[in-house]
């Protein structure tokens, strides 16, 4: 009996220790109706916050500091830093859901009753359950489960931050080799050299160092061998920027700096 107790007990504390370096993605709309895909955002330069809550009142402390928290973002990153509150098990109407969040200090924040954002997918359940997730890798910065630590909060933010103006993390692709950008500093004109193990179709998008787009994707179709693309940077502001070439087998980045 106490053998069993033992197990038991073990394996309770596993499934508390349990830590999801990755996010999961989902699809849903929100409590107003706007479709929301997590991997998207993601990849938009955003940083997600991720707020279960029961709704309850032992859920209010936890979930204010993470709305105050992140609301501390909106100066300096206008935009980037987004709350998710969640109601757990997706069974409290989302006109309830607004009315809790609104007569308990969180109303600029997106809702969501929906069962395809599972806290199962973090481990441990908690009122509230809070998680942070970034960079185009989907990476989980921080988890807390029931109570949450405002320092520890806004520092993992900061971090997801600065992984997409910095990092630029991805994983290593195969398909593509290393990518050279000049002139480097470019003033009007800026130009990438790489080579393909096959025809492949390159995805190109441009990044400040605010993570934020300059140039949405745009597409192109290149044979195998050694290829040179060049784009315009004459609208660029003076700064550093980021290339990011995506096709089918991976992404890689190359940095550029524009100088006038």
């Amino acid at each position: 009996m106490k053998q069993a107790i033992f197990i038991l007990t073990i394996f309770l504390a596993s499934l508390g220790a349990f830590s999801q370096t990755n996010a999961t993605n989902f699809t849903c709309n929100d409590c107003t109706g706007v479709n929301h895909d997590l991997f998207s955002e993601l990849g938009s330069g955003k940083v997600i916050i991720l707020c279960w809550v029961m709704p309850c009142s032992t859920c209010i402390p936890g979930t204010l500091t993470t709305y105050n928290v992140v609301h501390s973002f909106d100066a300096t990153y206008p935009g980037r830093v987004k709350i998710y509150i969640v109601d757990d098990l997706a069974n409290t109407s989302c006109t309830s859901l607004t009315g809790w969040c609104t007569s308990n200090g969180f109303p600029n924040s997106t809702k969501f009753s929906n069962a395809t954002i599972k806290m199962s997918d973090y481990g441990a359940s908690g009122m509230p359950k809070v998680i942070v997730v970034g960079n185009y890798t989907h990476k989980v910065y921080y988890s807390a489960v029931n109570t949450v630590n405002a320092v520890s909060l806004g520092n993992a933010i900061n971090l997801a931050l600065n992984d997409y103006s910095v990092g630029l993390t991805e994983p290593v692709s195969p398909g593509i080799g290393n990518i050279k950008s000049y002139p480097n500093p470019a003033t009007n004109q800026v130009s990438f050299s790489f080579s393909l193990e096959k025809t492949s179709t390159v995805s190109l998008t441009i990044y400040n160092s605010l993570a934020q787009q300059e140039i949405k994707p745009e597409k192109y179709t290149f044979g195998p061998g050694e290829q040179t693309l060049s784009i315009n940077t004459s609208g660029f502001k003076n700064g550093i920027y980021f290339a990011r070439f995506q096709t089918d087998s991976g992404i890689k980045t190359a940095k550029f700096v524009v100088s006038r």
